[in-house]
């Protein structure tokens, strides 16, 4: 039998981009937007951006399959996303988190703030991989920023 364990993690991760809130805002909201930047390009089976609202998105196969569940919690236009979710891994549970996104004016830019708290279970994700991810994840957001920016 699997050794059952849930190790807990929180970590904090901020950005200023060159763009106003709604430019960010919309990158969260705009399913062909965020899936330039999130999750590798993969279109989500469900994309419901809306306080009570569902995202789900499944890449690969057999045990490389991963899920990313979100349900929306709290959405602020151009100021808040909160968003609980979890993680799989060839169909088993590798976390559950609830993240809170936050934007804040920052000179002629905006300053973003992801705050996530995670529970990683049964040794099959951590709080390392999950800030590295993430801060991946922010970095494509920049890029895809600044793309549009230059179009």
């Amino acid at each position: 039998m699997t050794e059952r364990s849930i190790a807990h993690g929180t970590f904090v991760l901020e950005r200023t981009y060159p763009v106003s809130a709604a430019r960010i805002f919309q990158a969260w909201a705009d399913p062909a937007v965020k899936r330039r930047w999130f999750g590798g390009g993969v279109e989500p089976k469900i994309f419901e951006f809306r306080e009570g609202g569902r995202e789900l998105v499944e890449s690969g196969e057999g045990a490389g399959q991963f899920g990313f569940d979100v349900h929306y919690q709290d959405i602020v236009e151009n100021n808040r996303i909160i968003y609980t979710y979890y993680m799989t891994m060839g169909g088993q549970r590798i976390s559950v988190s609830v993240a809170a996104i936050e934007l804040f004016p920052a000179g002629d830019g905006t300053r973003m703030t992801v705050t996530e708290h995670g529970c990683f279970l049964d040794g099959l994700d951590n709080m390392d991989q999950r800030k590295r991810g993430t801060e991946h994840l922010l970095m494509a957001l920049g890029d895809e920023l600044a793309r549009q920016a230059a179009n």
